[in-house]
């Protein structure tokens, strides 16, 4: 249930949560009081953001805790018990990727305008958004956003530093029902945890989502003076169908998340191929850490310096009549995921199979590219996922740059949010939520969770 919001766009998340706090929702922590108490605000930001970022950070542990639970672990638990396994075993190994989840949440909470801008919290980010969009361009605020993503890049750095024994070398089997029953509670500790798990599970997953269902059918009419609130099914499936009305929005998102996607997919190869040599891997891997870091609206700005010509004609057309600004500003977010997943797809490739590797030098270089394409095929079709999800959430990275005749799903989304939840707008983003959910289903299938 929780992996299910792990694609979710951020957007959603706020459209979830402004649709049971808003104004008409059932607890009033709405954008409107936000503009009156700045402490309402920082307070709604910290929990959408918390609540968006709580699936992949169990995705990251859950998949930490299988590849690190091996012969070592049980042993531990066999000879001292569970808490001597957990507390100075297992933490030990699982710790990079623990680490890693609090990257990925602090570099896409750092870059997001969308909820700061809602609830008008004046971040760094914000404040450079504001700035570049009405062309009053501030060294100092620039400066800072940029020391943010430097800092951002040195802790990946790090990360891959001191994790770079660990990688290739976990166990790739995943845990069986006695593994998990070994660290099983008893007694009260059991009732314990149980309703803390649910009451996570409950905050995270069912409760946006019962907010979407509940305003999607939300019904308000006066009667002798007196307004009366309800919920209608027959509304509800008209919110749903009425999602038909953003096909044109959903089509230049789709299009701009397969094309964002795929650039990413061959650009990433490229980079794999490059970072064979020790040197150009840290350089690769600091600038792909930093990129993703860097605030939207400093990738409009890098992007519309590149664009912001009328010679020769056709850098013209490209920033006014193709998607190639947007496409080329999303890949400060697609690129840095699609190259980790292949990284460590091949890293692992190649531990486990270095002898295999030495035996296969003297066959055609074409079949021992096959072999490696099959056994990395499955990285591949995740990272192209991945990335067409990221790209498809993401908005703060081509908002500036995006041509006039095009409005994406985000950017429409980002539009009726300032002007309340409505039906239409619950109903579109239960439909995007049903649509990041499937291939969701699947993807965590395949890797076993």
């Amino acid at each position: 249930m929780v992996l299910g919001l792990i694609l979710i766009p951020i957007y959603v998340q706020a459209t979830a949560w402004s649709a049971g706090f808003g104004v008409y929702g059932w607890f009033r922590l709405s954008q409107v009081a936000a503009a009156v108490s700045p402490k309402i605000a920082i307070a709604s930001v910290i929990w959408i953001h918390a609540m968006a970022a709580t699936p992949a950070c169990f995705l990251f542990c859950s998949i930490g805790l299988q590849r690190s639970f091996d012969s070592t672990v049980r042993q531990a638990l066999l000879d001292f018990g569970p808490w001597f396994a957990i507390v100075r075993v297992l933490v030990r190994k699982v710790w990079p990727w623990i680490a890693a989840s609090a990257f990925w949440t602090i570099a896409m909470t750092g870059n997001d305008m969308v909820v700061t801008n809602l609830f008008q919290v004046a971040t760094i980010t914000e404040s450079v958004y504001q700035q570049v969009q009405f062309n009053a361009l501030d060294a100092g605020s620039i400066g800072l956003a940029c020391s943010f993503a430097i800092l951002i890049a040195v802790v990946a750095l790090v990360l891959k530093w001191v994790s770079k024994v660990h990688l290739g070398m976990e166990n790739a089997a995943a845990m069986d029902r006695d593994d998990y029953q070994a660290f099983g509670l008893h007694g009260v500790w059991r009732w314990s945890g149980f309703a803390l798990g649910w009451t996570i599970v409950a905050m995270v997953v069912l409760v946006p989502i019962a907010n979407l269902i509940v305003k999607a059918g939300w019904v308000a009419t006066i009667d002798n003076e007196m307004i009366r609130r309800g919920w209608s099914p027959m509304v509800f499936a008209t919110s749903i169908w009425q999602s038909r009305s953003f096909s044109s929005e959903l089509a230049w998102s789709i299009q701009l998340s397969l094309y964002s996607s795929g650039l990413a997919l061959v650009l990433g190869l490229m980079l794999i191929e490059v970072s064979r040599f020790r040197w150009t891997e840290w350089i690769v891997f600091g600038s792909l850490a930093f990129l993703l870091a860097l605030p939207g609206p400093i990738v409009n700005l890098a992007v519309m310096s590149l664009l912001d010509r009328n010679e020769p004609r056709w850098m013209a057309y490209l920033a006014d009549r193709t998607l190639f600004g947007p496409i080329l500003a999303l890949q400060a977010r697609c690129l840095p995921i699609v190259f980790v997943v292949l990284y460590i797809a091949m890293e692992r490739f190649k531990r486990k199979n270095h002898y295999l590797m030495q035996l296969d030098r003297g066959l055609p270089q074409w079949i021992r590219f096959w072999i490696l394409f099959k056994a990395v095929r499955s990285p591949l079709v995740t990272a192209l996922v991945l990335a067409f999800f990221v790209a498809f959430a993401d908005l703060s990275s081509y908002l500036l740059v995006q041509p006039p005749q095009v409005t994406t799903v985000a950017m429409r989304m980002f539009d009726l949010l300032h002007y309340g939840i409505k039906n239409r707008e619950s109903g579109l983003a239960l439909t995007l939520v049903i649509f990041a959910m499937l291939p969701t289903i699947v993807f965590a299938r395949r890797i076993g969770l």
